[in-house]
């Protein structure tokens, strides 16, 4: 919070690992259907080897998945809506169907294996339900944090592989090359002509630009040239 201000207040759209809700009260949660979802598909897929396809839609994981699959739906048609439109039709058509999803889970809740998976499926979202049905109250807000997730794969497979990210200076470093990088990707540009350029640049700058020398440098700079843009800025909604 130091780095955002007391000012800040937004939103975190996160799974349900429990240091998210230790958060200052600026920041409100809101839970990852995504995640709630995967836990349904763990249940049911060692049941494909030995259930017909008719027996496996009598299963509780198999209807979860649809139910949910249902909200996805809806997300997919008012996708490009405005906020206003989205949180409209949200109340209209999403909430009945997730009101009906978490009853039916809680009618459930007494008579499942806690230990199975289908039960630490169900206990997942039943804990989570304050969280996972907070979007319904905003359309900016996303019904799972997939396009996170989407925009870190690259860094999450990169820190397994390289050594050097478990020290606190090359994690440093990392992060530093990927603010860049992605921040790049974001704006349309291409990260390796923008790295080679602006390092370039840097060395004629001397130890000490000014600020001003330096927003010239930034990847939404107006006067970078165009030999380091795609003119394409990358899409990262869901």
């Amino acid at each position: 919070m130091k780095f955002l201000g007391d000012e800040f207040q937004s939103y975190l759209t996160c799974d349900g690992y429990q240091a998210y809700h230790s958060l200052p009260e600026q920041i409100t949660v809101t839970g990852c259907m995504a995640h709630a979802r995967r836990r349904f598909d763990e249940a049911l897929t060692p049941l494909k080897k030995g259930f017909t396809k008719e027996q496996l839609k009598e299963t509780t994981a198999y209807q979860a998945m649809e139910r949910i699959g249902m909200l996805y739906k809806i997300e997919k048609e008012i996708r490009g809506l405005s906020a206003e439109e989205i949180y409209i039709e949200r109340q209209k058509q999403s909430k009945p169907l997730l009101e009906a999803l978490f009853e039916w889970l809680h009618t459930l809740e007494g008579s499942v294996n806690r230990s199975s998976k289908i039960g630490e499926a169900i206990l997942y979202m039943l804990n989570q339900e304050k969280y996972l049905k907070a979007y319904l109250e905003d359309g900016h807000l996303s019904i799972d944090n997939s396009a996170a997730e989407r925009a870190i794969k690259n860094f999450a497979i990169g820190r397994r592989n390289w050594l050097f990210s478990k020290s606190i200076k090359g994690a440093e470093a990392s992060a530093a090359v990927y603010s860049i990088t992605e921040t790049a990707l974001l704006n349309g540009l291409k990260p390796y002509d923008y790295l080679a350029y602006i390092l370039e640049r840097m060395k004629d700058l001397g130890s000490f630009p000014s600020k001003e020398a330096l927003q010239e440098l930034l990847p939404w700079s107006g006067s970078l040239p165009e030999s380091c843009r795609t003119n394409q800025p990358r899409n990262t909604s869901t």
